[in-house]
């Protein structure tokens, strides 16, 4: 009986009471909000509403996304007329020219040998958004293109410089007269392939020219290293998923694409099929094409099965895989 009492005393001694025991840290916690937690509490309640951090919490990323590319700026005096507009909009027909003379059929012989059939790379410099010629000129190229240097040298701040050796530039024969430039906008954007090497520079054409230029490209071609994007302070699909979402919606939307070649390196090799197939989950937005291939990277010897598990559960995709060597 003496040994029962003296327990309850020393408990109780143990235990703060009054204004300086639970009563304070309540208080605390509803002025606060920082109340310590009492180490007596035991109840089931407190236990459930104490939240350990998850395992998996995502670490915050230092990458800060660019602002949305800015829509077109317009021009003092449009070089295209809107339907609206088509009949105000006329031109000398320079019949004094020889040129000029050439059947249709040798016009658009001409400008074919002049401004079609060339792969195209768009990049982002200094100045805005310039183009290169490419020297290897295949779509599904790539690496051979890197070697080259296509594009020029680029900085830390993911703008390329221009490259030393004389491009072929083809703008001036567009430039020459309003006639030329109506009759010959439209195979520079049917007959050539558009290259682009970040998010960016794409999504940021389709805000520099005119819609229906835009919608008028019939083939793309992306190299996206996305491994080595964080040297230029660019985004990823990890790091910039809007940005990631809007380009494939973007692309899904141009009428006239009927092309397209993607090779992608992930930021990580290793970043596992269940990621990865998320992210190609965007590609889905663009449909109905004569060609659509993605070069991935390879996949070790315990994720071929599980690879072959995901498309008879979730289906083929509707863009061909080509897989690297692991």
């Amino acid at each position: 009986m003496n040994r029962n009492a003296n327990r309850d005393s020393q408990d109780k001694g143990s235990r703060p009471v009054g204004i300086t025991g639970r009563a304070v840290f309540g208080f605390l916690d509803f002025v606060t909000g920082r109340g310590k937690q009492a180490q007596w509490s035991t109840s089931s309640k407190s236990s459930r509403n104490f939240r350990q951090p998850s395992p998996n919490t995502r670490i915050k990323s230092i990458y800060q996304p660019p602002p949305i590319t800015p829509s077109r700026v317009k021009r003092p005096r449009s070089l295209t007329p809107t339907p609206s507009t088509e009949r105000f909009f006329s031109y000398d027909e320079q019949n004094q020219s020889s040129l000029f003379k050439l059947p249709p059929a040798a016009f658009a012989l001409l400008y074919q040998y002049l401004l079609g059939d060339r792969l195209i790379h768009i990049v982002v410099s200094n100045d805005g958004l310039r183009h290169s010629r490419c020297q290897v000129e295949l779509p599904n190229h790539h690496d051979e293109c890197h070697e080259q240097r296509c594009r020029g040298l680029k900085l830390p701040s993911g703008l390329y410089t221009d490259r030393s050796q004389v491009q072929d530039n083809f703008l001036p024969l567009l430039q020459t007269c309003r006639k030329i430039y109506s009759s010959a906008i439209h195979v520079l954007y049917k007959s050539n392939i558009f290259d682009f090497d970040s998010m960016e520079s794409l999504l940021r054409l389709s805000t520099t020219i005119l819609p229906q230029r835009f919608d008028s490209i019939q083939r793309l071609s992306l190299d996206f290293r996305f491994k080595a994007s964080f040297r230029f302070g660019q985004g990823t699909p990890s790091t910039d998923w809007p940005r990631w979402e809007r380009l494939w919606r973007v692309i899904g939307s141009m009428e006239g694409l009927q092309e397209v070649w993607v090779r992608i390196e992930w930021h990580k090799e290793d970043v596992g099929l269940v990621k990865e197939r998320m992210w190609l989950d965007e590609l889905s937005m663009v449909k109905r094409l004569k060609t659509f291939e993605v070069e991935l990277p390879g996949l070790k010897e315990h994720e071929v099965l599980v690879d072959e598990s995901f498309r008879r559960l979730h289906g083929e995709w509707e863009f061909v895989v080509r897989r690297r060597d692991a």
